[in-house]
């Protein structure tokens, strides 16, 4: 050991020895540097080797001197023990420390906060030294003091910190934090600052949370009540005052930009300041100034951003609104209720146009009604744009994606044209029968709107998946799908049944139930056909002559409860040719099925007839018409001209359908009708001539395809309507759709009964609501219809005090 050591035992002369030493440490003098060799320029080997020895000789020699002998309880056994010594240079320590920390002086033109953070970062590196020179007193005495409970002893370092904090912060926090928040402040308007000095500042407020209790366990009592709580009140007070200022001046458009930008500046920069902890509550207190304060002109701003289709400034102002789960669902009911009135706005707009072009053409033959192309296109159009704006700027967000399909389903099913004012409650949307009209025109092979065929099946599908009454697009779509296949006009198999997939996959198989087995009577009839074809030219009895004169037939075999129709005895007389073909198909199919009984739906049948009737030298026409207009025209290869009442007792038809099947031959000029005119053409004694040369461009004519589209004229007989059957039709589909709904119903309630035994009429009505969802909205008076019904078939009973229902097994 070197001479200069003191003695062991003399307190005094060891800490002169050591005080120079700590004054090394701590620069007391102010002149050594602080980054660069700090081990070398704060204290050198030798000397920091003779401070820590002569500490640990004093702690030791005052230790050993101490001791004594001590007996246990019962005397049996000694144990010699020493007392731990570091008391009295702790205190000297400690009375250093206080001197030396209010001692320090900030140079002349220096602020606080550059002083503090100056003398605070050498203080720091100085108590890291010195706690390691003091280490052995660390170790021993100050553990054992610690651990006999005294936690007011602290071990060198975390001294040096308290001993600040008593006599440095304490003495100076306001000051200091009122120098740190305006360091803040400046920066927030775009100054320079000291960055480094003010991260330094704030971090000591975290270091100086020591728990006395505890030095290991964190403690952010000094950061949060001296700095946290000021730092939030100060930058609420900043940006109330920004924000009412800059809107004085600007735009709302402009301040979401601004407050967007603010936000981002708290949370990307002055957020490295800060401790994490200060991160959740800053964010609150944004929330509150920046947006909360001020959400009714962002919310009204939402509306003229949407009015405008501003994107970006939507998706800036979603951004604003999200970060408190309290605004968003007033933005959400926002967005809900703007979809519902721009899709009603624009079904008005389409209907006013529509009315316009109709008004425009007052010598146009009247109009079959609004477009479906016209009407799907709207639809679509509106959901793509507010689709957009969800995935676009709200990033798909459920709650927006909700409100998206919850306007749309609004709109799309409840609109001026679907439910028209003073539609009763019982009306069905229109929307379901226009989707099956557009998907009619879609998969129906046509020339004529093949260009105006612009949406797809997607589009398709996704109004379908907004119908509330599933049930009645399914009834209208199975219609179309009945007379496109009658009549061979599909596009293509694949693509009928790519739609059927698509709709069992939105639904269920059972919703296409019917629509899959009409399908599959279609390819069984050609199968038929195929049979058909085979016995006749088998037939023992008949002559290759009198194979030529039997007309070829392509049946269709419809199964009953399947098609949408029913049979209908129809009063009318075959024309002769035909009768052969049509025993012959009986004869063969009642062989093969035995038991079955065939019914002919005349009004659906079509053919195609060639028609030699043009000049010499010319190919025959082909005619397509219904069979009633073939009987019709058959009645002219004996005879040019006819009376409507000769025609009436051949064919035995009713007057409204010679008159709707005539008048397609009169508008081509096929017949001559005398005396002309809409009123005259169902009176007996009006008179038919065959025009013969028939002269026309083209040779191919569709005549069955005109004989509802052009019938739009009423008789003069009894102010009778000759588009009766139309509306008749309208009525039927109604009624049908009705019954089908009260069947459902029925089922239902006896699935619910079964399972439940026992059910409260208001559960009762809210399953059977729930469970037809997916097909159609039910209405309590049919629920209560459906009930009623159950009730007199002996299925269900009132429980005597009226309030609950019983299954009965």
């Amino acid at each position: 050991m070197s001479d200069t050591l003191p003695r062991s035992d003399d307190l005094e002369a060891t800490w002169n020895f050591v005080k120079p030493g700590i004054d090394q440490i701590l620069d007391r003098d102010g002149t050594s540097s602080l980054k660069t060799n700090r081990v070398q320029k704060v204290l050198s080997p030798r000397m920091y080797m003779e401070v820590y020895t002569a500490i640990y000789n004093y702690c030791v020699n005052k230790s050993r001197s101490t001791g004594h002998f001590q007996s246990d309880v019962i005397g049996k056994q000694m144990n010699q023990s020493s007392i731990l010594v570091g008391g009295e240079i702790y205190e000297n320590l400690k009375s250093y420390l206080k001197d030396y920390i209010a001692n320090l002086k900030k140079d002349d033109n220096e602020t606080f906060l550059n002083f503090y953070v100056r003398r605070w970062e050498r203080f720091t590196i100085g108590a890291i030294f010195l706690n390691r020179v003091f280490d052995y007193m660390n170790r021993y005495w100050v553990q054992k003091e610690r651990s006999d409970g005294k936690r007011h002893i602290f071990d060198a370092h975390t001294l040096c910190l308290m001993t600040w904090k008593e006599v440095m912060f304490e003495t100076h926090k306001t000051e200091l934090v009122h120098e740190i928040l305006e360091q803040l402040d400046l920066q927030r308007r775009g100054e320079l600052v000291n960055k480094t000095a003010i991260t330094v500042a704030i971090k000591s407020f975290v270091i100086l949370g020591i728990d006395p209790s505890d030095l290991k366990k964190l403690n952010l009592n000094v950061y949060i009540q001296n700095f946290e709580q000021l730092f939030l009140q100060n930058t609420k007070e900043y940006y109330t005052k920004m924000s009412n200022e800059f809107l004085q001046t600007h735009s709302v458009s402009e301040y979401i930009e601004k407050a967007n930008e603010c936000i981002t500046f708290e949370e990307k920069d002055m957020v490295l300041y800060l401790d994490s902890h200060t991160t959740a509550p800053l964010s609150a207190a944004l929330n509150q100034v920046l947006i909360a304060n001020h959400a009714e002109e962002l919310k009204r701003e939402f509306i003229t951003l949407l009015d405008r289709q501003d994107q970006r400034l939507i998706k800036l102002i979603y951004e604003l609104m999200k970060r408190d789960y309290r605004m968003l669902p007033d933005l959400v009911d926002t967005f809900d209720t703007y979809i519902k009135r721009v899709g009603n706005e624009e079904i008005d707009k389409l209907l006013e146009a529509h009315q316009r072009n109709e008004a425009n053409e007052p010598h146009s033959r009247k109009q079959a009604g609004l477009p479906p192309r016209d009407y799907l296109h709207c639809l679509i159009r509106v959901y793509k744009l507010f689709y957009n704006i969800t995935i676009d700027c709200f990033d798909n967000h459920p709650a927006f994606a909700k409100a998206l399909d919850y306007g749309c389903r609004c709109f799309i099913n409840n609109n001026s044209f679907a439910l028209p004012p003073g539609s009763p409650k019982s009306a069905t949307s229109k929307t379901p029968e226009m989707l099956a009209k557009y998907s009619d025109q879609l998969l129906k092979r046509s020339t004529k709107n093949a260009e105006q065929i612009d949406l797809n099946v997607d589009d398709i599908m996704t109004v379908f998946k907004f119908l509330a009454d599933k049930d009645a697009f399914e009834m209208h779509y199975r219609k179309n799908l009945a007379k496109r296949l009658i009549h061979g006009s599909s596009k293509s198999e694949a693509d009928e049944e790519i739609i059927i997939q698509r709709l069992q996959s939105e639904n269920s198989l059972e919703y296409t139930s019917k629509i899959t087995k009409m399908l599959q009577d279609v390819k069984l009839s050609k199968n038929l056909h195929d049979e058909f074809t085979s016995f006749i030219a088998q037939d023992s009895d008949s002559s290759n002559t009198a194979r030529e004169k039997i007309p070829e037939l392509e049946p269709l075999i419809l199964a009953d409860n399947v098609w949408p129709f029913s049979y209908q005895p129809t009063e009318f007389t075959l024309p002769p040719i035909l009768e052969s073909s049509k025993n012959k198909l009986e004869a063969m199919y009642t062989e093969k099925h035995s038991g079955r009984v065939l019914k002919w739906l005349w009004p659906m049948s079509r053919g195609e007839i060639k028609a030699h009737i043009g000049k010499p030298g010319k190919p025959p026409f082909l005619f397509t018409v219904t069979i009633f207009q073939m009987a019709i025209l058959a009645l002219f290869n004996d005879i040019s001209t006819l009376t409507f009442e000769q025609i009436q007792e051949r064919t035995n038809l009713k007057a409204t359908q010679i008159a709707s099947n005539i008048y397609p031959f009169v508008k081509m000029r096929l017949l001559t009708q005398s005396p002309e005119g809409v009123d005259n053409m169902i009176r007996l004694d009006t008179k038919y001539t065959l025009n013969k040369p028939y002269r026309l461009s083209k040779t191919s004519v569709n005549f069955a395809a005109a004989v509802k589209n052009d019938l739009t004229f009423t008789s003069g007989i009894n102010g009778s309507s000759l588009n009766e059957d139309e509306i008749s039709e309208q009525k039927t589909a109604e009624k049908e759709l009705n019954q089908q709904r009260l069947m459902f119903l029925r089922a239902c309630i006896v699935r619910i009964m079964k399972a439940k035994r026992r059910l409260p009429h208001t559960s009762l009505m809210n399953e059977c609501i729930a469970e037809s969802q997916q097909r159609f909205n039910a209405k309590v008076p049919m629920i209560k219809k459906a009930i009623d019904n159950l009730i007199e078939q002996e299925y269900l009973k009132r429980t005597d005090d009226g309030e609950c229902y019983e299954y009965l097994a």
